[in-house]
Parts: structure tokens; C-alpha cells; sequence
């Protein structure tokens, strides 16, 4: 009678172990999923400021060219990506010439699901490119320039009076 009591204890305490070590699992699994969720809303959202970052320091610099006259030139440097992923800008003029401040400069890159885009209002002017065969700047229709960041890091800007012009710097 004594060895059936000690093996039916040692099976209780066998199970009551499992139970404990299935809980704390299930709970360390808990934990872990959702600081892996909480770290991709984190990585989503520092994508989104940089992009804010990137397209309203780009519309700065249309409206300083814009602003400061025929003449003015400056060339700016991009960064080559937005947390590692390649991304294109879009600035985009009104389509009505006595509109001024209706142009925006567009931030789009991937996302881990879908296309995400930043737009940041700007001046706007009628744009001009300067040819570019290899075709990190583009004019996809007559209100827009599509710049290819990912391509190269350096705009020139320039206000030759009648138009802002983007070439390669």
C-alpha cells in the first residue's frame, strides 16, 4: 500500500508540474506576441515620421527656391530609403494657375502590406526637368515630377523665373 501511495503522489506532482510549466508557456507566448505586435505599430510609425520628415523638408526646399527668386539654386540631398525601403516622390502641381499654395509633395514607399504615402503641401510653380536618361527624375503628365530617390541622393533645384527646374545634382 505504501508504493501505490507514493507512485499516485509522485504522478500528482508529475501533472501538477506540467500544469504549472503549460501556464507559464502560454503566458511567456502571450508576451511574446504581443511585444512582436507592439514592436511592428512601432516600426510602422517611425516609417511614417521619417516620410513626414522626408516630404516636408522637400516641399521647404520647392518654396525656398519659389521664394527666393529667379536665380536661385540649391542642391539637396536625399536619403536613399525610408527604414531600408526604397521610395519615390511625386510633386504635383494645381491645376488652376491662381492657386498657390495647392501643390504637394508626395512620399510613397512599401509597407509591409500596401503602398504607404505622405503628402506635405507646397507652393506651387510650373515644374521643369532637366532631361535624365537614367530615369531617377521623370514627368510621368504635365503636373507632376517623379523623382526615383532610391536611385540617387542629390536634387538640384533651381528657379529660372518662369519655373522651378529638377535635375540631377
Amino acid at each position: 500500500m505504501t508504493w501505490a501511495k507514493s507512485t499516485g503522489m509522485r504522478g500528482q506532482a508529475a501533472v501538477e508540474v506540467l500544469a504549472y510549466a503549460a501556464f507559464f508557456l502560454l503566458v511567456f507566448v502571450t508576451s511574446v506576441a504581443i511585444f512582436l505586435q507592439l514592436q511592428e505599430q512601432e516600426l510602422s510609425r517611425a516609417e511614417n515620421a521619417f516620410a513626414q520628415e522626408v516630404a516636408y523638408g522637400f516641399a521647404d526646399h520647392i518654396e525656398t527656391a519659389f521664394v527666393a527668386g529667379k536665380g536661385f539654386s540649391q542642391t539637396v540631398t536625399l536619403p536613399s530609403n525610408i527604414h531600408g525601403k526604397p521610395y519615390i516622390i511625386t510633386v504635383s502641381k494645381a491645376e488652376r494657375a491662381d492657386l498657390k499654395e495647392t501643390g504637394f509633395v508626395y512620399v510613397d514607399w512599401q509597407g509591409p502590406s500596401r503602398i504607404n504615402s505622405f503628402s506635405a503641401p507646397t507652393i506651387t510653380s510650373s515644374y521643369d526637368l532637366l532631361v535624365d536618361p537614367s530615369g531617377f527624375i521623370s514627368n510621368p503628365n504635365a503636373n507632376s515630377i517623379l523623382i526615383n530617390a532610391s536611385k540617387g541622393l542629390r536634387v538640384k533645384i533651381e528657379n529660372t523665373g518662369s519655373s522651378i527646374k529638377f535635375s540631377k545634382g
